[in-house]
C-alpha cells in the first residue's frame, strides 16, 4: 500500500508541475511574443479597417495590434549587444501582449509617440548596470553607397520602463514607440503588420488562414507567421517530457502492483487451512475468488486515494516551496528558464487517468492471487492438520 501511495503521489507531482510549465509557456512567453502575426513587405495603411474586418471574420481573435519591428544593436557603457527591437503602440498593447503586466520599473504608457523612451529586459539592465534615465544607443546597419555597402547608424533612446518574463526574452527583446520606430527606419508606413491575441492558442493556425484571406481580399502581399513556426518545438518537448515521465513514474506504480500480488499470493499459502475449512462448509469458488478480490481492490483504493491525496497536497505547495529554497539557498535553480518556481497546475482528467489506471492494474493484480486462492483442494490443505 505505501508502494503504491509514492507511486501515485509522485505521478501526480509530476503532472501538475509539467502542466505548469506548459500553462507558463501559454502565458508568458506566448504571452509576449507574437501568437499570430501579418507581415506586409509594403507596411499597412489603414490598419484599424483591417483590424476589423480580422475580428468579424474569426471570433478565436481576442485583440489586434499594429507593430513593426527590426534587428539592431544597443550600444550601453560602450559594450553592443543584440535586440529585436519592437515598434509598439502603447495603447493597443495591452490586447494583445502581458508586457504591461510585466513591467517592474516604469511604465508602458512612457513610450509616447516622439519621446525617443525605451524599455528594456530586466536581464539587460542588471547586467549593464543600468537604471531609469539612462541613455541608451540604438544601432541599425542600413544600406550605403559606400565600398563597404552599409553603414551603422545610431540613434540615442532613454530607458523609461523595463520588464521580467524570462532570462531569455528579457536579454534581447526592446521596445520604442511605432512612430519611433518609423522615424529610425525610414519607412513611408507607420505600421509594418498586425499582431493577433488568440483565445484558443490551438487553433493558431486556423485564425493565421482567417487573417491571411482579409489581407489576400485586399490585395495586399503579406506573410503570416504563427506561434507554432516560432515556439512548436518548446511546446512539443514539455508534451513529450510529460508522456515520457508518466511512463517512468508509473514503473513505482508496477512495483507497487507486483508487491500486491506477491503478498496476496503469501495470504493464500497462510490461509490454505482456513480456504480449505470454508469450502467443507460449502463455501464455493466464487465466494473465494470473491474474498481475495475484495482484499486487493481494498488494497488498491486505500493505496490510490491516500496517494492522491499526498499528491494533491504537495503540488499546492510545490512553487512556494520551491521558491523559498532557491531564494534562501541562493541557488539560481530558474535562471535559465521563464518561470521563478516550479510551477503547478492540477488538472481533473490527470488524476482521473492516474486513479483509473492504478485501480485497473490492482484489480488485475488480484486476479491471480484470488484463482490460485480459489484452486485450493480442501483434502490437501487440511490432511497435515
Amino acid at each position: 500500500m505505501f508502494g503504491l501511495i509514492l507511486g501515485v503521489a509522485a505521478l501526480v507531482v509530476v503532472t501538475s508541475v509539467l502542466n505548469g510549465f506548459e500553462q507558463a509557456l501559454t502565458t508568458r512567453i506566448l504571452g509576449m511574443v507574437p501568437q499570430v502575426y501579418v507581415v506586409s513587405a509594403d507596411g499597412v495603411d489603414d490598419w484599424e479597417n483591417y483590424a476589423q474586418q480580422i475580428r468579424s471574420s474569426d471570433s478565436n481573435v481576442a485583440g489586434v495590434a499594429p507593430f513593426i519591428n527590426t534587428r539592431g544593436m544597443t550600444l550601453i557603457n560602450g559594450e553592443l549587444h543584440g535586440t529585436v527591437i519592437n515598434g509598439i503602440d502603447y495603447q493597443q498593447q495591452a490586447e494583445v501582449s502581458i508586457l504591461p503586466e510585466m513591467m517592474i520599473e516604469g511604465s508602458i504608457d512612457s513610450l509616447q509617440p516622439n519621446q525617443h523612451n525605451i524599455v528594456l529586459g530586466k536581464t539587460l539592465v542588471d547586467e549593464r548596470g543600468l537604471k531609469l534615465g539612462d541613455k541608451i544607443s540604438i544601432m541599425l546597419v542600413v544600406p550605403s553607397s559606400s565600398a563597404a555597402g552599409v553603414q551603422p547608424k545610431f540613434y540615442s533612446f532613454q530607458l523609461s520602463g523595463v520588464f521580467s518574463v524570462s532570462k531569455e526574452l528579457d536579454s534581447w527583446m526592446s521596445y520604442i514607440n511605432i512612430e519611433d520606430a518609423t522615424t529610425i527606419l525610414g519607412t513611408s508606413h507607420n505600421v509594418g503588420g498586425l499582431r493577433l491575441s488568440l483565445h484558443d492558442i490551438m487553433d493558431a493556425r486556423g485564425s493565421a488562414e482567417k487573417a491571411k484571406q482579409v489581407f489576400d481580399s485586399a490585395g495586399t502581399a503579406n506573410t503570416v507567421i504563427t506561434w507554432n513556426d516560432t515556439h512548436q518545438s518548446l511546446y512539443d518537448s514539455i508534451k513529450t517530457q510529460k508522456t515520457m515521465m508518466f511512463l517512468l513514474l508509473f514503473m513505482i506504480v508496477v512495483v507497487a502492483i507486483f508487491n500486491v500480488v506477491s503478498a496476496l499470493v503469501m495470504l493464500t499459502t497462510e490461509k490454505k487451512s482456513a480456504i480449505a475449512i470454508l469450502k467443507t462448509f460449502g463455501a464455493t469458488k466464487k465466494t473465494i475468488v470473491k474474498i481475495f478480490m475484495t482484499q486487493g481492490i481494498v488494497i488498491g483504493a486505500m493505496g490510490t486515494v491516500t496517494g492522491l491525496i499526498v499528491g494533491v497536497g504537495i503540488s499546492l505547495v510545490v512553487g512556494s516551496v520551491s521558491a523559498w529554497v532557491n531564494t534562501t539557498f541562493n541557488l539560481g535553480l530558474f535562471d535559465n528558464y521563464f518561470v521563478s518556481s516550479l510551477p503547478s497546475k492540477i488538472e481533473l482528467l490527470d488524476l482521473i487517468l492516474i486513479a483509473s489506471v492504478s485501480m485497473f492494474s490492482c484489480i488485475l493484480a488480484s486476479v491471480y492471487p484470488a484463482l490460485k486462492a480459489a484452486n485450493n483442494h480442501p483434502v490437501a490443505a487440511l490432511k497435515h492438520e
